[in-house]
């Protein structure tokens, strides 16, 4: 299994097949690695180190190399390529259309309309991915955080599952506890319609207020 490629980046392009790739050059080999448009986009300049994550797909036909430029996508992908009826074009097509971020908080929250905004996910695939995947999202999410080390419920009051769904995205997200907090609480304290919010919403709200006040 090769999860991660470190080398120099030779150069990128887009696939006849479709979909855009990264060609990694690790001591005089180059490595070419499907990945989405994200991290097509923020990819360094040529010949400049780069980093990829990576997840091997080997069929009958194909072997295959799908990476990108942070953990949490590539562990994603994988995710994503367990839902019956979604390989790596599906994957990378709802990779490249949602964040992170948006891709688990509307698994979570069972919002698969959301998904249809991926090239080739239509309404049936969507609610099937949203299905099977929400327990999976739910543990992925929760085994990359650990809460036992500080409680919220007691200074912010009862949680919606919107809250809660949101808070363990922003926390995978790398944010920490104090910020998650004081983003939750400052939504809470600033909306009167709180308890009616969404967890996409809720996420929303937080990346926004974060993103302009940062915790010291």
């Amino acid at each position: 299994m090769i999860t991660f490629l470190k080398g120099n980046l030779a150069y990128k392009g887009e696939s006849p097949a479709g979909g855009v790739y990264l060609v990694v050059d690790v001591g005089g080999v180059g490595y070419q690695v499907m990945t989405n448009a994200p991290s097509y986009l923020q990819a360094p300049a040529l010949n400049e180190p780069i980093l990829v994550h990576t997840s091997l797909i080997v069929r009958e036909d194909l072997m295959q190399l799908v990476g990108f430029l942070s953990r949490e996508e590539r562990d994603l992908f994988d995710i994503l390529g367990t839902a019956s009826g979604v390989g790596a074009k599906v994957a990378l097509a709802l990779m490249s259309e949602l964040s992170v971020s948006e891709l688990a908080a509307a698994i979570m929250s069972g919002n698969h309309k959301r998904l249809t905004s991926a090239k080739g996910v239509g309404p049936k695939l969507a609610q099937k991915i949203a299905i099977e995947l929400k327990d999976k999202m739910s543990k992925w999410r929760n085994e990359k955080v650990d809460l036992h080390h500080y409680d919220m419920d007691d200074t912010l009051g009862t949680k919606t599952p919107a809250f809660e769904e949101a808070e363990t995205v922003l926390l995978s997200l790398g944010y920490s506890m104090e910020e998650v907090y004081q983003g939750l609480r400052h939504i809470q304290s600033a909306s009167e319609q709180a308890e009616t919010l969404t967890s996409e919403e809720v996420l929303q709200q937080v990346l926004k207020y974060l993103a302009t006040h940062p915790v010291k």
